[in-house]
């Protein structure tokens, strides 16, 4: 009897455990810089499968041996996603499907740990230049930019040089728009209207324009009223650089640490990982209103990846120029001031970039993840693809830390092997805002009004650095010929 009872408990337990192992516990949805993102909370490892639908487009993800749990909600649609159902196609099988707003593929799935199970994520790339929540100034081609910005309010900031690269480029826009064929325009055109915008240091500014409204296209001017008393709005900044071939120049932003790995922790309990995912935010929101430039962050939620996976995602979306943000720490909490960190393949460049570089490589412990020294072959040839990008790299970090200089005190840029810049086909950098560990720098990486400096000291930084080498098929290279600058190149190589 004690042998039937025992074996009854045993089982009963292993049946629990094995339906706790499969509860589907939660599912969040977000949007962001990146897109659009689903974590779904498993409380154990599940076997899944996706598939991808058309008409309508859907995403269609089928989880085996799994169960919601009691209570469970669907969120809200939110960004591509336009609604989620669930449902049981079989036994045995949970499905939930995502009804999307457009035709964009997922990137692959994969698992990440929590403190409380596994999360199964989801995630679809988006380009918020076309979306209403990126600033205007990115979308908008016929505000030519020709008068001079409003003077910023006693309380902001100046508006630095990159204001004039704004008025440079939309000069460079308004002549791009007038060389396309286009219906003839009225004799009287209706005045110029004035609209807002926002430059490269996230300043509002109003900006008259300066280009007559222009038809689609004679076909369609025929085929409408032969007497339009509006004005048609011009083609965007998109359509034009599509049309011209060109592209924008893609900063992949990668906000440090996350999840269970917190990074540095200041006096007053303020930690690292939440002060780079702000200055994150606010640096995609700065160059997502810039021109030519289009941003991709990393990390848009408190999550942990790891290192090797951060170089991955932005190879991934194609970047041009890496730039990792950290907040520094030192056990002399009167230590302050910025740094610039990039790639060295030959030694540190100081003991302390030695030491930092030991420590940022360890987060991958901290995450849980095993480290494994790889194939011997493919470090090889990733080093001799890194070293072309190191010259890069250092004149991109010389740019932002001078831009970093102006709004605190920094240092030199510093060498030292990082693993999160091992990027190998883009420059990197990785840059140390500020001492998290000094009780003053500490309230300032927290202060919102310190962090959109900050973000755009590194995008002055990033937009010197290319305006001095354009890449070439992008805006940067069109405005540097059309200025006589000479011939271009450069940038990413």
């Amino acid at each position: 009897m004690q042998q039937v009872l025992l074996g009854a408990a045993l089982l009963a337990a292993l049946c629990w455990n094995l339906a706790h192992a499969s509860e589907i516990k939660d599912l969040q949805l977000d949007t962001g810089a990146t897109g659009t993102r689903a974590e779904i909370g498993l409380a154990g490892q599940v076997d899944y499968k996706v598939i991808s639908l058309s008409g309508p487009d859907r995403l269609v993800l089928d989880l085996s041996d799994a169960e919601l749990a009691r209570g469970f909600r669907a969120p809200a649609a939110v960004g591509i996603v336009k609604a989620i159902r669930t449902g049981h196609p079989e036994p045995g099988i949970t499905r939930i499907v995502f009804d999307l707003a457009a035709p964009v593929v997922a990137l692959k799935p994969r698992l990440e740990p929590s403190g409380s199970g596994t999360r199964l994520v989801l995630e679809w790339p988006g380009d918020n230049a076309d979306e209403p929540s990126a600033v205007a100034a990115s979308s908008e081609l016929d505000k030519a930019l020709q008068a001079p910005a409003t003077p910023p309010a006693a309380n902001e900031p100046e508006v630095d040089p990159s204001a004039a690269s704004a008025a440079a480029t939309a000069r460079l826009i308004a002549n791009m728009s007038a060389a396309q064929p286009q219906a003839s325009a009225p004799q009287n055109p209706p005045p110029a209207a004035s609209a807002g915008t926002t430059v490269a240091t996230g300043v509002p500014t109003r900006i008259a324009t300066g280009v007559p409204a222009t038809m689609p296209n004679a076909a369609q001017a025929d085929a409408e009223s032969p007497a339009p008393t509006q004005p048609v709005p011009g083609k965007t900044l998109q359509q034009v650089m599509r049309g011209r071939g060109m592209r924008p120049l893609v900063v992949a932003i990668d906000p440090g640490h996350g999840g269970q790995d917190p990074g540095a922790i200041g006096m007053n309990g303020k930690r690292e990982k939440d002060v780079t995912l702000a200055i994150g935010r606010e640096l995609a929101r700065q160059i997502n209103a810039t021109p030519g430039l289009k941003a991709y962050m990393t990390r848009d939620s408190d999550v942990f990846i790891p290192l090797n996976r951060r170089a991955q995602l932005a190879r991934g979306a194609k970047a041009d120029i890496f730039v990792s943000i950290h907040a520094d720490a030192a056990e002399n909490r009167s230590a302050a001031g910025a740094s610039v960190y990039v790639l060295s393949l030959k030694g540190a460049s100081s003991q302390r970039a030695r030491w930092l570089a030991d420590k940022e490589n360890a987060s991958d412990l901290i995450g849980g993840v095993s480290l494994q020294k790889g194939n011997v072959l493919a470090n090889v040839l990733l080093d001799l693809t890194q070293s072309g990008h190191m010259k890069a790299s250092e004149d991109a970090a010389g740019h932002v830390l001078d831009s970093l200089g102006r709004v605190g005190s920094a240092r030199r840029v510093e060498r030292a092997n990082f693993a999160v810049l091992r990027t190998s086909d883009m420059p990197a950098m990785l840059v140390e805002t500020a001492y998290i560990s000094n009780p003053q720098e500490e309230r300032l990486l927290t202060d919102p009004a310190h962090q959109r400096k900050v973000a755009a000291a590194v995008l002055d930084g990033i937009n010197q650095y290319f305006t001095r080498q354009p890449p070439p098929g992008t805006l940067y290279a069109a405005r540097a010929a059309s200025s006589g600058g000479g011939a271009v190149g450069g940038g990413s190589p």
